[in-house]
């Protein structure tokens, strides 16, 4: 897959609201999961922090595919000025 259609792809993505509710969702169930754990089952936070940062991995991956293209797109124009 080229390095634009990448872009499109994570573009699409990161403003698609099917995708944004669903992400912002999974984070409010992991938050609220944290919340209702007792303080004494570190296993389980620990667990869902990491779930958590990995849901955080995901969309920030996304957005730096996303902006790469942009800033490629940038030079290339600058670079024709």
């Amino acid at each position: 897959m080229s390095a634009e259609l990448r872009q499109e792809h994570a573009k699409r993505l990161l403003e698609d609201d099917l995708f944004v509710e669903s992400i912002q969702g999974l984070k409010d169930q992991l938050l609220h999961e944290w919340q209702v754990t007792s303080q004494h089952d570190i296993e389980s936070r620990e667990q869902i922090w990491l779930e958590i940062k990995l849901v955080d991995r995901l969309v920030g991956h996304l957005t730096s595919i996303f902006e790469e293209g942009q800033i490629t797109k940038f030079t290339s124009t600058m670079r024709n000025i």
